[in-house]
């Protein structure tokens, strides 16, 4: 009787044991949202869509172009799901619908995305939620990207810097890589830290003379003992908070990879150099302050820079109040958004640069540069480069409640992941399908995607953001085709303006100076590797010096 006990109790447990294996795996099996398409053969698997997607990126070396392809373009629909273990991450392509998003206050920075970089810049906007203090914060900074300020003092500073590369691409071009294409990734990096430094601190970094001068010592065959710039410095903390956010993301558990990456000595050594080299800049703007007036405090034509304006705006604020102005050196917020700001605008910057080489090569550049002196060409020339060259693929919004996108059901704190790179046909949502802002949003833009402007998305064509008035006159048209690589609404990237401008300098004196010659078939891929931002596999120039 014990026996048969015995062995009812172990017949029992091994029920019960296979039970909880059957409902446990079945936890860790992706659990799809109802009604919003996705690859169903990937349900059934406890990575889901994942032994698709990481072949599809170690093959391109391209992210979120792998998440769509698998998704939204395989499925045919302008919204999917990735089916991830446990909860899903929605991918959106509609462009239309992705604008409307990023402009309503129902949707808001996603909570994974806040966990990654929160921790290396917690009083950054990049940072926050949108709050009434990050409001209060955006309309400290609201000025740098006015457009007194930046014809004032941020493009002469972007054009001197500017000069300074195409000097370097002149001796190159006709010296060591005189009718060679060269490797362009690194002095255009140098000058965008360049730029971006000097029209946001202040202060010259120097590295594109640094690299002038070590050119001209080679050339001559003497040693070069200058000490690295300024700027070497910075580029180094850049690079460094680049590779770690991309390599945490990398990870299973992204929030705990750069939790455990603030506690190391690299970080603290990244806090106290950012720290040393803003402050020493922000102590120096200051004495220009001390003594002055109301009156003077009140004028902009004393600032030299993105920085000297807030600091002279909070001076100003301290003086009508009757207080003695705050440590700005001590100010985290001030120092975090003086940092992201060189991220936020000079890599950006870079990126557009990289890719607009790849997308204007050949003859046909140097017969169409003349045009440029025309605005609306030069216009169109610029968009078309921002279009194209995606610098950021994607952005993370969550909704703030239960909602509805394109008639799906959408839960409250699901990850939408969505595509702000046009560089291909998208598949559009039908109308009825848009709410009804949406419908009305969507009915104030071009439907270029049912235009010429729409063709061949996948090539440099400048000329299809051009069309003509009633007079027969060609004019710039920025609705042609959605434009979303700097975000939309409250959220929108505020650096937008500068680093246009200064992409826009850079472009237009580099066509002007250089013919950019074909350089060989094994160097012509348009092919990027997606980190942070983009930059292309082959970023190579053959120049011709006009």
């Amino acid at each position: 009787m014990f026996e048969a006990s015995n062995g009812a109790c172990i017949a029992l447990f091994a029920s019960l044991l296979a039970l909880i294996v059957i409902f446990g795996r079945k936890k860790l099996y992706p659990k799809p949202y109802p009604q919003i398409p996705y690859n169903a053969h990937s349900a059934k698997r406890i990575m889901g869509d994942l032994p698709d997607l990481i072949p599809a990126i170690k093959a391109t070396k391209a992210n979120s172009e792998s998440i769509y392809r698998i998704t939204t373009q395989k499925l045919g629909s302008p919204i999917a799901q990735l089916l991830l273990p446990g909860n899903p991450m929605i991918i959106l392509s509609d462009p239309y619908e992705i604008e409307r998003i990023l402009r309503s206050n129902q949707f808001d920075k996603s909570a994974w995305s806040l966990s990654v970089v929160g921790p290396l810049f917690s009083k950054a906007t990049l940072s926050q939620l949108t709050t009434p203090e990050l409001k209060a914060q955006k309309r400290l900074w609201g000025d740098v990207t006015g457009l007194d300020f930046l014809k004032r003092t941020a493009a002469p500073k972007s054009y001197s810097s500017t000069v300074e590369l195409v000097e370097l691409w002149r001796l190159k071009a006709t010296t060591a890589h005189k009718g060679q294409p060269f490797n362009v990734l690194e002095d255009l990096k140098n000058a965008a830290l360049d730029a971006v430094w000097v029209s946001i601190i202040g202060e010259e970094p120097g590295t594109l003379r640094y690299e002038k001068r070590k050119l001209e010592h080679e050339l001559k065959g003497q040693q070069f003992d200058d000490p690295a710039p300024p700027g070497s410095f910075m580029k180094e903390q850049v690079e460094y908070i680049v590779d770690t956010i991309m390599d945490a993301s990398a990870t299973p558990f992204p929030a705990w990879a750069v939790k455990l990456e603030v506690l190391k000595p690299r970080f603290r050594r990244f806090r106290k150099v950012v720290t040393r080299e803003m402050s020493r800049a922000m102590k120096k703007a200051l004495t220009r302050y001390e003594g002055l007036d109301l009156d003077s405090l009140g004028k902009d034509s004393i600032d030299t820079c993105a920085m000297d304006l807030v600091l002279r705006k909070q001076a100003l604020q301290a003086k009508k109040a009757g207080v003695e102005p705050s440590d700005p050196a001590k100010d985290v917020a001030m120092l975090d958004e003086l940092f992201v700001l060189l991220i936020g605008v000079g890599s950006p910057m870079f990126s557009h640069s990289a890719n607009a080489l790849l997308t204007m090569p050949g003859p046909r550049l140097h017969r169409q540069h003349s045009g440029m002196a025309d605005i609306p060409y030069l216009d169109a020339a610029c968009e078309e480069a921002l279009r194209l060259s995606g610098t950021s693929n994607g952005v993370l919004r969550s909704p703030l409640q239960d909602t509805t996108i394109l008639g799906y059901p959408v839960p409250k704190g699901s990850i939408i992941y969505m595509n702000i790179h046009v560089n291909h046909s998208s598949v559009l949502a039908d109308e009825s399908q848009r709410t009804e802002t949406g419908k009305a949003a969507r009915q104030k833009k071009d439907d270029g995607f049912k235009t010429p402007a729409g063709r061949d998305l996948g090539t440099y064509e400048p000329r299809r953001w051009l069309v003509r008035d009633e007079t027969g006159k060609e004019k710039f048209n920025p609705n042609a085709l959605p434009q979303l690589a700097f975000g939309a609404g409250v959220r929108m990237c505020f650096g937008r303006r500068l680093a246009v401008m200064q992409f826009r300098i850079a472009v237009t004196l580099l066509i002007l100076s250089f013919e950019f010659q074909e350089v060989p078939k094994g160097m012509q891929s348009m092919a990027c590797i997606e980190r942070l931002f983009r930059t292309p596999q082959q970023p190579y120039a053959k120049l011709r010096v006009l």
